[in-house]
């Protein structure tokens, strides 16, 4: 039996592993780009800029792309020495944006080559849209945990709202000023809950354990690669464990356009085969899709109008996390020197417990005090002029901080994935999105309430940064979960092709606050367990 399953990030690989532990054959598929390995690996992020020998190319790029704009609402952008994303130069880019900026990566791994590393689990709260129970989700995520390595507590305030999360490794080393806001936090705990308002370690897909080779050494450098592997990368050791079973193969150059479908059964796939530029056909007995939710969307999509060109071919939901991101300034943090090692990333979490409007009762924040990320963004968004900025910004450094909140989405009428004939070899696919009115009054109150929370924690909020819809990189919904042609089952399974398998975020009916990566994990790792092969 051929079971192939197409994509390599973080759903492929471990939908790919479970399929293996059964004991099928599996050909993995993906186009395979690579990201370079990174420069000087023993040095730390400010060692870095003297050792290379072009220091702002690295950092900034030849043409200075990295630098964000004044009054562009960006507070960071990937480094341009990363490779992992695509562009919409890209040949293989088939995306029309109609209010949705997208990211998109054809490297093996995926957009978990770059990611934030924060590892969460749906509760049963999150999952109360969806067809699937919470003991069954819990299952697959014991399965997740135990294949990757989280930093966290056994428990902290934030425990009860994050059940299905499972530690195995010691927390990420807190910074100076993090230790400050968490000793303020714990005299003003019972104020703060009363607001709705509670921090915590960050849950981290780090090693942390210091007998392992890999353990994290805080050289600050998380964003730009990191040099000892230690931030969990699917294609790394994941995919190392898919390579150890003898019936795995791993196919790169292999961009999947479409599948062929007889008698509501997927026949064939049709790819493009990238050393040569042709386009190929190959059969096979079941597939999974798990391409990403807007490449695996695009696929249906076209796999869709040939079958069934009655149908409209478009998606019936397209969803994203709406990222706002509250800069402050830790007045209790003032004076103290940047620290030489640290973690680049959010070592702290918020939770703001409360939800109203059929919204999820916990809404995510990652809470981050500044080491070394790309500073002058927040230099442009001080009230003084460069220079007087530069140098404040430099006495405050230790003290400034950013809270990221990630609103949760739905499926709403008109968001959605639209096939249009003006591709040059295959349709090409418009993201059609727009912020929902009804989510604004939610949005209102949980800044109001964390900005009150900053200002109980010794913090001095300072206005916000929106992010463009696309930016939150939590895409899901494009084949969801429910009753249809366009849906699949609780099981993952296509409605419409009794072989075809969704095994990505496309199949989420509702998208949740919290972190997406073990849950799309979780999600193939149940998929994969349980399809009827």
């Amino acid at each position: 039996m051929k079971t192939i399953v197409i994509g390599a990030g973080v759903s492929g690989v471990h939908a790919a592993l479970s399929l293996l532990e059964r004991g099928h054959d599996v050909e993995l598929w993906d186009v395979g780009g690579e990201d370079p390995p990174p420069p000087e690996p023993g040095a730390t992020f400010e060692e870095l800029k003297h050792r290379l020998p072009d220091p702002a190319a690295y950092f900034l790029g030849e043409d200075l792309r990295a630098l964000v704009p004044p009054a562009v609402p960006e507070l960071l952008r990937y480094p341009p020495s990363r490779r992992f994303l695509a562009s919409a130069h890209d040949p293989l880019w088939n995306f029309l944006t109609e209010g949705f900026a997208p990211y998109a990566s054809f490297a093996t791994g995926g957009l978990a080559n770059g990611w934030g590393a924060n590892a969460l689990a749906y509760d049963e709260d999150d999952l109360s849209g969806w067809p699937v129970s919470c003991a069954e989700m819990d299952r697959a995520y014991r399965t997740a945990f135990a294949r990757i390595p989280v930093a966290g507590p056994v428990t902290d305030d934030l425990s009860p709202y994050l059940a299905g999360v499972y530690p195995s490794q010691p927390p990420v080393r807190p910074s100076h000023a993090d230790d400050i806001l968490l000793k303020t936090y714990g005299r003003k705990s019972r104020a703060l809950h009363r607001r709705g308002i509670r921090v915590g370690l960050a849950r981290l897909a780090v090693v942390t354990d210091p007998d392992r080779e890999d353990a994290c050494d805080y050289c600050d450098r998380c964003l730009w690669g990191c040099p000892r592997g230690a931030i969990y990368n699917p294609a790394a050791s994941t995919l190392s464990a898919c390579a150890a079973h003898r019936n795995f193969r791993h196919l790169r150059g292999r961009y999947v356009i479409s599948l062929l479908s007889r008698e509501n059964r997927i026949s064939a796939i049709r790819y493009l085969e990238m050393a040569s530029g042709a386009i190929r056909e190959e059969p096979c007995d079941a597939v999974f899709l798990a391409a990403g939710a807007l490449q695996t969307g695009g696929i249906f999509l076209r796999t869709l109008k040939a079958a069934r060109p009655d149908i409209l071919a478009e998606s019936e939901g397209l969803m994203d996390t709406t990222v706002i991101k509250i800069p402050f300034v830790s007045l209790r943090a003032i004076g103290h020197p940047a620290e030489p090692r640290a973690f680049q990333f959010n070592r702290l979490i918020v939770g703001i417990v409360g939800g109203a409007g059929g919204w999820p009762r916990y809404l995510h924040g990652e809470l981050l005090h500044l080491t070394s990320l790309i500073y002058h963004p927040l230099i442009e968004r001080m009230p003084f002029d460069s220079r007087t900025s530069s140098r404040l910004f430099f006495l405050l450094r230790s003290a400034l901080g950013v809270v990221s909140l990630f609103f949760p989405d739905r499926i709403v009428a008109g968001n959605r994935q639209i096939l249009v004939n003006q591709g040059e070899r295959w349709e090409n696919v418009r993201l059609a999105y727009h912020d929902v009115a009804e989510k604004e009054p939610y949005i209102a109150r949980s800044l109001s309430a964390v900005r009150s929370g900053l200002r109980a924690l010794g913090c001095v909020p300072r206005g916000q940064a929106r992010s463009p819809s696309g930016a939150g990189i939590h895409y899901a919904g494009t084949v969801p979960m429910g009753q249809g042609p366009r849906r699949c089952g609780p099981d993952g399974r296509a409605n419409l092709f009794s072989n075809l398998y969704i095994a990505d975020g496309a199949a989420f009916p509702t998208l949740p606050s919290k972190s997406i990566t073990l849950s799309l994990a979780a999600h193939a790792i149940r998929v994969a367990g349980g399809a009827r092969l």
